[in-house]
């Protein structure tokens, strides 16, 4: 389907604003299409314009048959979560070196697919909020860095994680380990602070 006919119909739906563009020559009015669109449950829903350009590549998405098990000392509730083996050998030895400064690192989510994805927010909706807010919160299905295999949520996978001493030494140590802060409290990226979610960019 055309971005157009996408337009089109997401309009049709009311679930799309309409941007008026006017031609030089013309002066005709058309629909601004969206940069992509999610269906749930037979409704049509719009891809916030943040997570515009960030969709990731089909070669990006890890095969889970390729993904390996974290240890489960270093899970949240000896939760079963899955890394690149390269992620899980950087993360292991991170946390060694934490361990050995008085420092914990546990996390509660590794590789996600794009179905599961399509889950969290599935539910979300069904709970009841606002589908804008929840598409600005959750990362839309093949956007989210959870399905390269290379990302990791630590705990406590909320807020309040930057003001722990586990963020601190993350901030002053985790490069050395190839992990970066992928959506940090200033405007590199256009999306809310996440000090929690950390990313393997190889060493």
């Amino acid at each position: 389907m055309t971005l157009i006919r996408q337009a089109a119909l997401l309009c049709a739906l009311g679930t799309l604003t309409v941007t008026a563009v006017a031609t030089d020559s013309e002066n005709t009015v058309s629909p601004k299409p969206p940069c992509d669109s999610l269906m749930v449950d037979s409704t049509w829903h719009m891809v916030p314009p943040q997570w515009c350009g960030w969709k990731l590549d089909s070669t990006d998405i890890a095969d889970p048959a390729q993904l390996v098990r974290l240890p489960d000392s270093l899970t949240f509730e000896d939760y079963r979560i899955y890394v690149t083996r390269s992620t899980r050998e950087a993360f292991v030895r991170m946390a060694a070196a934490a361990t050995n400064d008085g420092i914990r690192l546990i996390a509660d989510s590794g590789f996600r697919s794009p179905a599961f994805q399509k889950k969290i927010i599935k539910r979300r909706l069904a709970d009841g909020q606002d589908p804008a807010r929840v598409l600005r919160e959750v990362a839309p299905p093949g956007y989210s860095q959870h399905h390269t295999g290379r990302a990791l949520d630590l705990v406590p996978s909320e807020a309040r994680f930057a003001h722990t001493d586990t963020y601190r030494w993350l901030k002053s140590n985790a490069a050395r380990f190839g992990f970066t802060e992928s959506y940090p409290n200033d405007t590199s990226t256009p999306f809310p602070w996440e000090s929690w979610h950390w990313y393997y960019v190889g060493e």
